[in-house]
């Protein structure tokens, strides 16, 4: 039994062959809603970076290294690479023993600063991701295998089973990478290797490992809030488990680790599925994406349309499939807030029932609200456009306004997006938790600054409704993210809603 077979045995995991998919992964036993099913550092991570502004510039952390979230004013830094640095001291020993101590000097900034500033904006990271995967690469090859940490003989050896699919790239975006690779073979940043036995053209190689990279990557996001905080490669959890719109796993990073974490009981021989794409996006879209970027095509419950879970995803991608169906005029006039759709109350009272009472029949009961909804308010661009509008109200109010329309626009956007990810998003996905919470707030900030509550929102401006979404936010959170994590800086979900429920009772 080799060290991947072992890993995954003592996970309660089981790799088994499918006819269709190649591989599947299944659980060996059963899993409750929450538990971890894996965890495991990446073969290699960084967090976002604040771009240098000229070629005689280092980049500038924006992101501690360990956990990803942003920097304080003042933060510390690796002494002796004067590369990595931390949100606080505890991140800067963690990260020392968990890998730092080999990577420390490995590959030199400086040199991969001056190299990408000869590529386009949007291809660094590409540059960044293969000198470090190659690096560890090195690492693992040219020490005495002793001294290597377990995990990374095993993501080494999870990364040489990946499929680049090569020939299934376009030309222009393997003419891409065929830049990026000679930047990367002139930027002496340090020794790299891609392949198991290093006889390889190293321009060669790099392409083969930007395709191999680029489609089975991940993107991180913060555990306190959706925004994007890094990029990692973790070679054994896209080796192991396949793709769904709607998963029945996910993932968070957490202290340098991705810890894969079951969104719903898994029952013995069950498969376990990420998913690899934007769940909420159309049918049309998602399909175009998957085969784009990872060559297949899905027929997962939410792709097939004689299911509950595949219907609804129809009702709300009929707008973009039907010619000449857009969405109807949205209302934008900041001064007047608009009325809530009873289709919007009508999903998210059943859907905090789901959560917080006896289990239902969520599925049903939101394919009954929207059968009888016009098309156009649950299209996607209508999501975007409620989107928008929450981002700008948080803006403003983020700036110091204290107009009552504003925040109002404010609240009722925040609920119309949180009821397309009711829609869009398995129950306890962590997406639906952080909108749960951040409509929570704006409702408290309205009832608390507001003299006067318009009559036909007060019964969505009120204590009760927000106690039950600040409840649904902590339950759906303790599956999905990790809501005790804090930074002097990032209070932590909990302290957050604990915050909401004081200030409530004594109000």
């Amino acid at each position: 039994m080799n060290l991947i077979e072992r890993l995954v045995k003592s996970s309660g995991l089981c790799v088994v062959d499918d006819a269709i998919k190649g591989k599947r992964t299944v659980a060996e036993r059963e899993f409750k809603r929450g538990d971890v099913l894996l965890s495991i550092p990446p073969l290699y991570s960084f967090p976002l970076s604040k771009e240098p502004a000229d070629s005689q510039h280092q980049t500038e952390s924006a992101r501690c290294a360990l956990c990803f979230l942003p920097l304080p004013l003042r933060y510390p830094r690796c002494s002796q690479c004067r590369q990595a640095a931390y949100c606080s001291t505890r991140c800067l020993s963690k990260h020392w023993t968990q890998r730092h101590y080999f990577e420390c000097g490995l590959t030199d900034q400086q040199q991969i600063d001056k190299a990408a500033m000869k590529l386009k904006p949007e291809y660094r990271a590409y540059l960044h991701m293969a000198i470090g995967i190659g690096a560890m690469l090195q690492y693992v090859a040219s020490t005495v295998p002793a001294k290597v940490p377990e995990w990374l003989h095993v993501q080494a050896s999870a990364w040489n089973q990946l499929v680049s699919h090569r020939q299934d790239h376009s030309q222009l975006l393997l003419k891409q990478y065929g830049e990026i690779s000679r930047v990367i073979a002139d930027a002496n940043a340090g020794s790299l290797r891609f392949t198991s036995n290093g006889e390889e053209d190293l321009e060669d190689a790099a392409i083969t490992a930007l395709c191999r990279s680029g489609c089975n990557n991940f993107a991180t996001y913060d555990m306190h809030r959706p925004q994007m905080s890094g990029y990692m490669c973790s070679p054994l959890v896209s080796l192991l488990f396949n793709h769904s719109c709607f998963p029945n796993a996910t993932f968070v990073f957490s202290n340098g680790m991705q810890v894969v974490r079951a969104l719903e009981d898994i029952g013995q021989g069950d498969e376990i599925m990420l998913t690899y794409t934007d769940s909420l996006l159309p049918h049309s879209e998602r399909q175009k994406r998957l085969a784009e970027v990872y060559f297949f095509s899905c027929s997962c419950k939410k792709c097939t349309h004689s299911t509950t879970r595949g219907r609804i995803d129809e009702l709300m991608s009929r707008a973009l499939e039907v010619s000449g169906h857009m969405p109807k005029l949205l209302p934008t006039d900041y001064a007047r807030p608009p009325a809530i759709d009873p289709w919007v109350v009508q999903l998210i009272q059943p859907f905090t029932s789901f959560i917080l009472e006896t289990p239902n029949e969520l599925e049903q009961k939101m394919l009954e609200v929207i059968s009888t909804t016009d098309a156009c308010d649950m299209s996607f661009a209508a999501y975007q456009h409620w989107l928008e509008c929450q981002d700008e109200c948080l803006d403003h109010l983020s700036r110091g306004s204290t107009d009552a329309n504003m925040m109002m626009w404010a609240c009722i956007s925040s609920l119309y997006v949180l009821a397309f990810y009711i829609l869009a998003y398995p129950p306890y996905y962590s997406l639906i938790g952080f909108q749960c919470l951040e409509t929570a707030k704006l409702l408290w900030n309205s009832l608390v600054t507001i003299t006067s509550i318009p009559a036909n929102f007060q019964t969505i401006v009120c204590k009760a409704q927000i106690v039950r979404l600040a409840q649904c936010a902590l339950t759906i959170l303790k599956v999905s993210a990790d809501p005790a994590i804090s930074t002097p800086s990032n209070p932590s979900i909990n302290s957050q809603i604990e915050l909401l429920y004081n200030q409530q009772n004594t109000s």
